[in-house]
């Protein structure tokens, strides 16, 4: 199903929310710059933490925060442990670092390795607790300009439903001419599968809808979503049968009447969200 420029970006915006992250980092910069020693880091916190929804932004933005520190504590211990040769406990910090990460976050976390091996190779150029010290306030900046973005971002729950049932509509459309091509005899083994991408998709765009909290609060509001796309995916079934079981004069005893049963479906289903899309 192909999207326009625009409804890529309703669809995804996670990409808006950091551009727009990062332009008022960038604005932010003339004011803010004596207390920003690593920009870089500001930018990474934004683009790296900046999720869909509210809750994966947060606990995005608890895990770097976490990371930090201990990759940080980890690599200065290791640090000063031989602070004459510590690129020798590079490895080792490293592989602790790791461990941290499934212990405290339950999974491997890069950030903590990160910082750690950054740490022993001497990026704080001989200061590893100012260095740390600086890049958790650039975190923080970065993290707290995010959030500022993501409160005031504007909620697009209706120009989402507007796609949405514009994308129903077309497989509606394509259903309509399948149904044609049925009651004309025609081959619909190519039509079927590309009418069942084109629902996959849709699909797919409501479970967008429904796990971005920044569109839709409560998962109910898309109900009439579900409805709809259960009704589509019935009218496939019914298309898929009529197409496999034709009626010929061979026909098992019982089929005729199994025919016009999935024949009255389609024809009621189809009437029945020709009406609903219409309504949007």
């Amino acid at each position: 199903m192909k999207m326009s420029f625009k409804e890529r970006l309703a669809l995804d915006p996670r990409v808006a929310k950091v551009l727009v992250s990062l332009f008022v980092c960038v604005a932010l910069y003339p004011f803010l710059g004596k207390y920003i020693v690593y920009p870089t880091y500001v930018f990474n916190a934004i683009y790296i933490t900046a999720q869909l929804t509210k809750g994966a932004t947060y606990k995005s933005s608890m895990e770097r925060i976490l990371g930090t520190i201990i990759g940080g504590l980890t690599g200065v211990v290791f640090y000063f442990i031989v602070p004459d040769n510590h690129f020798f406990m590079i490895p080792i910090a490293a592989t602790i670092a790791v461990l941290w990460g499934y212990l405290f976050v339950g999974k491997f976390t890069p950030v903590i390795a990160v910082i750690t091996v950054m740490v022993l190779v001497g990026k704080g150029e001989g200061e590893p607790v100012l260095y740390i010290n600086n890049r958790m306030i650039d975190t923080l900046i970065g993290l707290a300009i995010g959030f500022l973005v993501y409160s005031f971002y504007p909620k697009k729950k209706t120009e989402m439903n507007r796609i949405f049932y514009d994308h129903a509509k077309a497989c509606l459309v394509r259903i309509e001419k399948i149904i044609m091509k049925y009651h004309r005899k025609e081959a619909l083994h190519n039509d079927l599968i590309e009418a069942w991408k084109g629902l996959q998709a849709l699909k797919q765009e409501r479970m967008t809808i429904v796990n971005d909290s920044s569109f839709v609060p409560k998962v109910e509001d898309t109900e009439p979503m579900l409805s709809l796309i259960h009704d589509l995916e019935q009218m496939l079934h019914n298309l898929e049968i009529l197409y496999h079981h034709p009626v010929s004069d061979g026909a098992q005893a019982g089929l005729e009447e199994v025919i016009v049963f999935h024949e009255q479906t389609l024809s009621r289903l189809f009437e029945k969200t020709n009406s609903e899309i219409k309504v949007f």
